[in-house]
């Protein structure tokens, strides 16, 4: 908590810690991406949890730690990062996004849809949400629910209808 101190003081040389605490945040966030990149979901996750350990209001630190753990395999863990989230920003559309998923990685369909259709109601113009919402109900069998959303969606976001209708082709 040195960031919250230097801020709170507000002297020049606090004001240097500050910026070095925050380099330090955007590093690791960076360097936790380039792990994602590459497949390395673990070492992701160490890093990830220290700074939002470190940061526990830090909503990117915790969006991130919920995708490595997601990727990871560990969808109870992630299920938590996305909570934490939610309770930072209730309308934040990423959180309630991977929320889903983690719930239906668990099996909890209902309340994975429930997520990922409050993601698209606050965030109607971005697509993965609905994406990934036809993937779990292909998944989970429910292959005419999953043709309906790929419909609205084709219709409500037509700049997004060839990878809709790649995946129709591709279940």
């Amino acid at each position: 908590m040195a960031h919250a101190a230097g801020l709170s003081q507000g002297t020049h040389g606090n004001e240097e810690l500050r910026v070095t605490v925050f380099e330090g945040r955007q590093s690791t966030l960076e360097a936790a991406r380039r792990l994602l990149a590459a497949g390395r979901h673990g070492e992701a996750v160490a890093l990830l949890d220290g700074l939002s350990s470190e940061h526990p209001e830090d909503l990117e630190a915790l969006d991130l730690l919920g995708f490595a753990l997601y990727f990871a395999g560990r969808p109870a863990e992630a299920e938590t990062a996305c909570r934490r989230a939610l309770a930072l920003d209730p309308g934040h559309a990423y959180a309630h996004k991977g929320l889903g998923l983690c719930l239906a990685a668990q099996g909890r369909l209902a309340e994975g849809r429930q997520s990922l259709e409050r993601a698209i109601a606050l965030k109607p113009e971005w697509a993965d949400p609905r994406w990934d919402l036809t993937v779990v109900l292909l998944r989970a069998g429910h292959r005419r629910e999953a043709a309906e959303v790929l419909s609205r969606a084709e219709r409500e976001l037509p700049a997004e209808a060839a990878r809709w209708r790649r995946l129709r082709r591709n279940p």
